[in-house]
């Protein structure tokens, strides 16, 4: 089934494949997320592969990518390694179990579903942009906060082929109280094992196109190290700013908004 799968993709330069990486790095690094939203849709345009196969593709790049990104981040601010654990400890496992159901679980309603949860954040996000914390917790309770969240974030990653970042990061900055720019740290850090773990069975099930992700990869690392040095600079309310509209334009991707006006418009309704 993967070898018919990838006789139906396109050919494309190596500049291309390098480019999709890059695009995806940049967002990755900036705002502490997987990636995947920006490069599924490439890949599925631009080199014809099918959803499936784009989605495990995409998990394999995340994994240098964020690798790169979480590097940089650290070496600024030093990450919260227990919220990373406990993150870690349940995303890995749901990764794995969500990337199992993506063939006996209704997709399309799923994503629609959490598109409102995107929506409802960004929202939130845009509306009290200088302090957007609606808790803050510490010590035990931030760390069974962390498991939960975890355990979100490995079955949207699995599921849809995302890092689970765009989870990770509103759950921590909003739940949590944490800093928008360590909370992406911890994210990045959090996204490597998890991404990692859904390649793995990706890959058991032929999504994984290996030597397009080599490829990618390179554009995916060094994108990711950039916008995590992008992202020093930058004062928290911008972040927040950039986080929003990445989620509201995930959230309307999922949604199906851009198909639906698309197809109207070539329709000249």
């Amino acid at each position: 089934m993967a070898s018919a799968a990838a006789t139906s993709e396109r050919q494309a330069p190596i500049l291309v494949l390098i480019g999709i990486g890059l695009a995806g790095g940049v967002v990755s690094g900036l705002i502490g997320v997987g990636g995947g939203i920006v490069m599924i849709p490439l890949m599925v345009g631009l080199l014809g592969m099918t959803q499936h196969r784009a989605h495990g593709t995409s998990l394999a790049i995340i994994v240098p990518t964020a690798f790169a990104a979480t590097v940089r981040y650290a070496s600024v601010n030093p990450i919260d390694w227990s919220v990373a654990a406990a993150l870690a400890a349940t995303s890995v496992v749901f990764a794995a179990v969500g990337a199992r159901l993506t063939a006996h679980i209704n997709e399309k309603l799923l994503r629609r579903l959490f598109a409102l949860v995107l929506l409802a954040t960004a929202l939130r996000m845009f509306v009290s942009i200088q302090d957007v914390a609606l808790m803050h917790l510490e010590g035990g309770e931030r760390l069974v906060a962390a498991v939960i969240t975890g355990v979100l974030t490995g079955l949207v990653s699995g599921v849809m082929g995302v890092g689970g970042g765009i989870v990770m990061v509103p759950a921590m900055v909003i739940l949590m109280g944490i800093e928008q720019v360590v909370a992406q740290g911890i994210s990045l850090a959090v996204i490597v094992p998890t991404a990692l773990s859904g390649t793995i069975q990706h890959y058991r099930l032929g999504n994984v196109d290996v030597r397009r992700s080599l490829t990618i990869g390179i554009g995916g690392v060094f994108g990711g190290f950039g916008g995590a040095q992008v992202a020093q600079w930058l004062p928290g309310p911008v972040l927040r700013a950039f986080f929003a509209v990445f989620v509201l334009y995930s959230s309307q991707r999922m949604l199906g908004v851009q198909t639906w006006v698309t197809e109207r418009l070539r329709r000249g309704e």
